[in-house]
């Protein structure tokens, strides 16, 4: 299947910011094994990086090279209309580094434009690596910067599953990782927000990956390292015959509780859980048969 021009540009385009991450991984260990002088150097540009903003230009390029026409198929779904304010979009599976995720958000004429998606905080403050996804528009998503944005009505997108959900990507089975992610709901109860349940079909397929040594990745995990072991015919360049398939579920309603107890947190994730359940039966006969879903 040929495809088009742009989009293999804007593909290889997001390499950029792998190769981004080897330069500042390789700076950071000689600033901490033997070039001390790069220490100085690399915090006054985290610092500089801190204060960069979206480039809307640079969004506007993204866009026009329409980078999901790379895949054979690509398609976004919602069964409802959704909100244009005060919304949580969550995103399942994260997949190796939530490719279609960032790329759907600046799909021309969907309901995502208008979101703001949050990531990493460590992946952000990265030197140099950082600062690609800044101009991209990616924002921090710590306690204060979720709270500011919920507050203001915005539309938020977020990957709760992290680091954990991308070490456990497997093209086998969909994997998630939800059951200890609750602090999403507890601010969504705090200030009334809607949660859409968002699932990507195909994410997990994107790249190969192993299982070995899951329990030591999954614990470097806890250090906000990444423990993800991938490759694909092309290396870090996703494989292209595939399907991508977003379906954006329905809104779960959460009432405006201003301290919310864990009795109400524990209620309303479980509703969030079985939503997500729920949107993965309806549409795996479609986009994932005979994968089985896996909740951890």
């Amino acid at each position: 299947m040929a495809r088009p021009i742009k989009s293999i540009i804007g593909t290889l385009l997001y390499q950029i910011w792998i190769v981004l991450m080897g330069i500042s991984i390789y700076l950071i260990y000689r600033a901490v094994t033997q070039d001390y002088w790069l220490i100085p150097i690399l915090l006054g540009f985290i610092v500089f990086q801190s204060k960069v903003q979206k480039s809307n230009l640079f969004v506007q390029f993204l866009k026009s090279l329409e980078v999901m026409k790379f895949f054979n198929k690509n398609t976004i779904q919602t069964l409802e209309k959704v909100r244009d304010k005060n919304v949580i979009f969550a995103f399942h599976p994260h997949g190796i580094y939530s490719y279609s995720t960032i790329s759907n958000t600046h799909t021309p004429g969907t309901f995502f434009e208008n979101m703001v998606l949050l990531g990493s905080n460590m992946a952000l403050l990265f030197p140099i690596a950082g600062l690609f996804l800044k101009f991209y528009g990616i924002q921090g998503a710590n306690p204060d910067n979720f709270k500011k944005l919920l507050s203001s009505g915005a539309q938020v997108g977020l990957l709760p599953g992290g680091f954990e959900e991308a070490t456990m990507t497997s093209p086998k089975e969909n994997r998630i990782f939800i059951k200890q992610r609750k602090g999403f709901i507890y601010y969504a109860l705090k200030y009334g927000t809607i949660i859409y349940p968002v699932f990507v079909f195909g994410e997990n397929t994107l790249f190969n990956t192993i299982d070995w040594f899951l329990p030591l990745r999954l614990w470097l995990n806890k250090f906000k390292l990444a423990g993800t072991v991938f490759w694909s015919r092309f290396l870090t360049i996703p494989e292209p015959n595939r399907e991508i398939h977003t379906i954006c579920g329905k809104g779960i309603v959460l009432p405006q509780i201003e301290k919310p107890s864990r009795e109400d947190v524990e209620k309303y994730h479980q509703i969030y859980i079985q939503a997500v359940k729920d949107l993965y039966d309806q549409y795996a006969p479609l986009y994932a048969k005979g994968i089985p879903l896996k909740i951890y």
